[in-house]
């Protein structure tokens, strides 16, 4: 049977729309994701009046189309919520089965701001019209947070490891820096700089000196539940390509890097960020 290139398209915008939601919502389920976008799409469908619901439904992807479409009645008029904790309500009702997805605040303002990335401005405008004051400023998209953009799967090492073998894993994982840590607490970062500077440098043996000799002990980190845009700031600051990053429990959750930045935040704050970091002393 030959491939339909239509079919290819919708379901790689599916996929895609699906994975930003994922990303955002910090764990990796396509089905929550789904579900999560269902359930807003109904709660919106529902309070369009009927040309509107048709017309918005026209751009979307025709698998996401369908789900939008799923149990709807064209007879029944519009519902009449105006408030958003109405608007929650109905989103909370329809994933009353996720619990992963109990916060309907935060999945509502997640699924606004992927449909803000990929509606025509037009269209959502129409929309937009339609809606009471409450209602559109849940269009207005939240800064992300550290943890909705972060690397999970953050390598650290103990005190107790040579520099050598420190250096090996920096260059098999072709960073500059590692997390040291000891019962997932961060006690200090050892660079490439330090083990250059600090012990190479002084006749250190690497073979034989750990990396508590040399790992820089004044931390900088960030909370995992602050906004993109201060730890970018605080990368600024300091001059620095990599952030690690903590709950509020002191434990460590993730690491930030420069490169997360540049794929979810804006190009002026990156582009401050890598000015202020190209400006470090070598």
């Amino acid at each position: 049977m030959p491939k339909l290139p239509v079919l290819d398209s919708t379901i790689q915008k599916t996929h895609e729309w699906l994975k930003e939601i994922t990303d955002r919502l910090g764990f990796p389920n396509e089905k929550s994701a789904f579900a999560a976008l269902r359930a807003v799409l109904h709660a919106l469908r529902d309070r369009l009046p009927q040309q509107n619901a048709v017309q918005f439904g026209a751009q979307l992807p025709m698998v996401i189309r369908g789900m939008y479409y799923e149990g709807w009645d064209l007879l029944k008029e519009p519902s009449r919520v105006r408030h958003q904790q109405e608007f929650f309500d109905l989103v909370a009702a329809e994933l009353k089965d996720h619990t992963e997805l109990r916060d309907a605040r935060r999945v509502t303002k997640i699924v606004f701001a992927v449909l803000g990335n990929h509606l025509d401005a037009g269209e959502k405008e129409k929309v937009l019209r339609t809606l009471p004051q409450e209602l559109r400023d849940l269009w207005v998209a939240e800064p992300p947070k550290v943890r909705e953009i972060m690397s999970k799967n953050v390598t650290w090492v103990g005190p107790d490891i040579s520099l050598q073998d420190a250096a090996r894993k920096m260059r098999e994982l072709d960073i500059g820096c590692l997390p040291v840590g000891k019962d997932d607490r961060l006690i200090g970062m050892i660079t490439d700089r330090d083990i250059a500077c600090r012990a190479v440098a002084a006749g250190d043996d690497p073979a034989s000196t750990p990396i508590s000799a040399a790992m820089s002990k004044g931390i900088t980190y960030c909370f995992d539940d602050q906004e993109v845009g201060e730890a970018a700031h605080l990368m600024e600051k300091k001059q620095i390509h990599r952030l690690p990053v903590l709950n509020r429990q002191k434990r460590m959750v993730g690491m930030l890097s420069l490169g997360d930045i540049s794929l979810h935040a804006s190009h002026q704050l990156t582009g401050e960020v890598v000015a202020a970091i190209s400006q470090r002393p070598a």
